[in-house]
């Protein structure tokens, strides 16, 4: 696998990222894996909006979009969490249709839900876009709506009408890594790799911060690099070696799934259950 060189990297971003749209799941992960693309993209779109377990971090993130540097190129979906953040088991994480396996029934059905409303409404944002550039297929340092983006907006490439190119991002963490093995083993595809945007990402920090809604380490520094990976569907060859730039990140704790006690009363809801295997058969 080669990187690519300086001189097709500047005219990818000249010719393809001046017209390129830019998909995130969160308010802040514009600025934490996408720092140095950010001012190239056409068009910020940002997911998810409200936490509805926390009003403070929510209208934080609608006072944060409303004076964002990005101005009017970036906007939101306005949907829900699915409040889902380590509810996948990732010790053995498990890939399914709408992203992974969600362990708190309640939640894997919301998770469901928002995957349809991201599917219709983002292949309407994504229609005439030549690249689109979002989470990677492992979610970074491993969140699961970052992996659902990734997942949703995958599927839309793949749409006849649609055929743009995707690329991701190179996050990873000691939590996601068992997960990004499973992707990028054997893979063969091209990637390029750009200074992060530091002085830019700290101005927006300190915006999300004062309005009380950044959601990431208080004292987080910036990689000088990021590299994106184009996504090749999963095709893969029988590579001797290969080499995959990754930003990992080491992460103390490492929960992979909530405490059972937390989920026994509802994890035998069938109708909970029911709900979600028919929301599958649709996707399938």
């Amino acid at each position: 696998m080669n990187e690519m060189n300086e001189k097709k990297i500047k005219k990818l971003i000249i010719n393809n990222f001046s017209g390129a749209a830019l998909v995130v799941a969160h308010p802040d992960d514009e600025i934490l894996w996408f720092s140095s693309v950010m001012d190239s993209v056409d068009e910020i779109i940002v997911c998810f909006l409200a936490n509805p377990s926390n009003s403070e971090i929510s209208s934080g993130r609608t006072n944060t979009l409303k004076v964002h540097p990005a101005g009017r190129k970036i906007s939101s979906l306005g949907l829900d969490e699915s409040q889902t953040f380590c509810n996948a088991d990732w010790r053995s994480p498990e890939p399914d249709q709408f992203g992974l396996k969600i362990n708190h029934p309640a939640h894997a059905l919301k998770y469901a839900e928002n995957y349809g409303r991201l599917a219709g409404a983002l292949k309407e944002k994504l229609a005439g876009y030549k690249n689109v550039i979002t989470h990677n297929p492992w979610g970074e340092y491993g969140h699961e709506e970052h992996v659902q983006v990734y997942r949703a907006v995958n599927e839309i490439k793949k749409q006849k009408d649609m055929g743009f190119s995707l690329w991701f991002s190179n996050y990873c963490s000691n939590r996601s890594f068992k997960l990004a093995m499973k992707y990028i083993t054997g893979l063969q595809s091209g990637f390029f790799t750009l200074r992060t945007g530091k002085d830019t990402a700290g101005r927006i920090k300190d915006l999300y911060t004062g309005n009380r809604c950044w959601t990431w380490y208080d004292d987080w520094e910036w990689f000088d690099n990021e590299s994106f990976i184009m996504d090749n569907d999963g095709n893969k060859e029988n590579l001797k070696y290969g080499r995959m730039p990754l930003n990992m990140i080491i992460m103390e704790n490492t929960a992979s799934e909530p405490k059972p006690s937390r989920f026994q009363r509802i994890r035998g809801s069938k109708k909970i259950m029911s709900l979600i295997s028919k929301l599958g058969a649709a996707y399938a």
